[in-house]
């Protein structure tokens, strides 16, 4: 996995295999040659993606946020390592108080909630149980699925914006805040949930809780489940 700091809002992504794009060979062989370290742009590739965001991030000094965003990288890592997809096809970009991910094509929804999910929150715990309360870090977690485009090498769409209104969802932030035992809050849109409602998943529909969401200019209905 690499980590790219300071991309834009749809920052963290991992690439994935699609339809390719070329203006003419010598452009093509420019933009995605092997010495470039450029991925071929794509579009309408159909990704599962990812967006977090570290409860109480502003209120960290300069010390807190480089251990908070240290612990966020590992954590990322060890979901990534669960899945056992190869490394390379994880491109992770940093958005300052979270990560966004766009997953590779062969990684499934339900391999998201069943190993990526799990795998980061029995991370997150184990580092706040060597943390001091200062150090903690609780984190929520937005799932989502649609048709996404890479071009030049970055990754644009509806889903990666819905996915960063979802993890904003002010009763999720609340519940979390207010949950002393959990560490994570997975929040899942409603194309996840119908996944979730026909018990491909080890989690089943009774954990997850209702929430209407209205965060800018989205108002739509998710689900969530503290972990």
């Amino acid at each position: 996995m690499s980590v790219k700091i300071g991309g834009d809002a749809h920052g963290p992504v991992a690439a994935g295999v699609g339809h390719v794009i070329h203006v003419n060979a010598s452009e093509r062989d420019a933009a995605v040659g092997p010495e470039s370290g450029r991925r071929p742009d794509l579009l309408a590739a159909r990704r599962v993606v990812v967006t977090t965001d570290v409860q109480r991030s502003s209120s960290r000094n300069n010390d807190g946020q480089r251990r908070m965003r240290r612990a966020l990288e590992e954590c990322v890592h060890a979901g990534a390592a669960a899945l056992g997809v190869d490394r390379g096809s994880f491109e992770v970009v940093d958005r300052g108080d979270g990560v966004q991910v766009v997953m590779p094509e062969a990684v499934t929804l339900v391999d998201v909630l069943d190993t990526f999910v799990e795998a980061v929150a029995k991370a997150l715990r184990m580092h706040n149980a060597a943390a001091s309360d200062a150090y903690r870090v609780d984190l929520r977690a937005a799932v989502h699925v649609g048709y996404v485009d890479r071009v030049g090498g970055e990754w644009s769409g509806t889903p990666l914006v819905h996915a960063a209104r979802l993890v904003d969802a002010p009763e999720v932030k609340r519940s979390l805040e207010e949950a002393g035992d959990a560490c994570l809050a997975v929040v899942v849109s409603d194309a996840v949930k119908h996944v979730v409602d026909e018990g491909y998943c080890r989690i089943g529909p009774a954990c997850y809780r209702h929430v209407a969401v209205v965060v800018k200019e989205t108002s739509c209905d998710a689900w969530w489940r503290l972990l």
